[in-house]
C-alpha cells in the first residue's frame, strides 16, 4: 500500500515537472521578412529582441525584454501546434508579385525548429497572427 501511494506521489510530481518543462521548452522565436536585395530578421529570446537588417544600410539592434513580455509570447505560442506550422496556408499571395515582402515565422523548441511556409508580411495565417503581431510590437521599440 505504501509503495502504491509513493508511486502516485512520484507520478504527480513528474507530471508537474514535465508540464513546466514543456512551457519553458521554447528557446526563441524568429520572424524573417525578405525580398530581392533585403532581409530583416527579428529574433526574440527570453532575454532580448534583436532586429537585424541586411540591405544597403545593414544594421543590428537589440533591446531587453521583460519576463511579462516573454510569457505573453509563450502563451501565444502554446496556442499553436508547432509540428503543424509548415502546413498552414497563407491567406494571400501578394508576395509572388513583389506587392508584399515574404515572411516566415519559426519557433525553436526543444532543439527543433518549426517553420511556417512563406506568407505575405502583414497578413500571416490566422493561427500564428497573434504571435507575429506580438513579435512585431516588441520589435517596434528596438532602437
Amino acid at each position: 500500500m505504501k509503495t502504491a501511494i509513493f508511486a502516485i506521489i512520484i507520478m504527480f510530481f513528474s507530471a508537474d515537472t514535465c508540464s513546466k518543462q514543456e512551457m519553458n521548452s521554447i528557446e526563441s522565436f524568429n520572424y524573417e521578412t525578405f525580398t530581392r536585395g533585403s532581409t530583416t530578421m527579428y529574433t526574440v529570446t527570453s532575454e532580448n529582441v534583436k532586429v537585424k537588417s541586411s540591405d544597403l544600410n545593414s544594421k543590428e539592434k537589440s533591446k531587453s525584454i521583460t519576463a511579462e513580455e516573454w510569457n505573453f509570447l509563450i502563451g501565444s505560442a502554446n496556442k499553436i501546434e508547432a509540428s503543424k506550422m509548415s502546413q498552414l496556408k497563407a491567406p494571400t499571395n501578394s508576395r509572388v508579385s513583389d506587392e508584399a515582402l515574404h515572411a516566415i515565422l519559426s519557433i525553436r523548441k526543444n532543439d527543433t525548429i518549426y517553420k511556417t511556409n512563406s506568407f505575405d508580411h502583414g497578413n500571416p495565417p490566422a493561427e500564428v497572427k497573434p504571435l507575429v503581431e506580438a513579435i512585431l510590437r516588441l520589435a517596434e521599440n528596438v532602437e
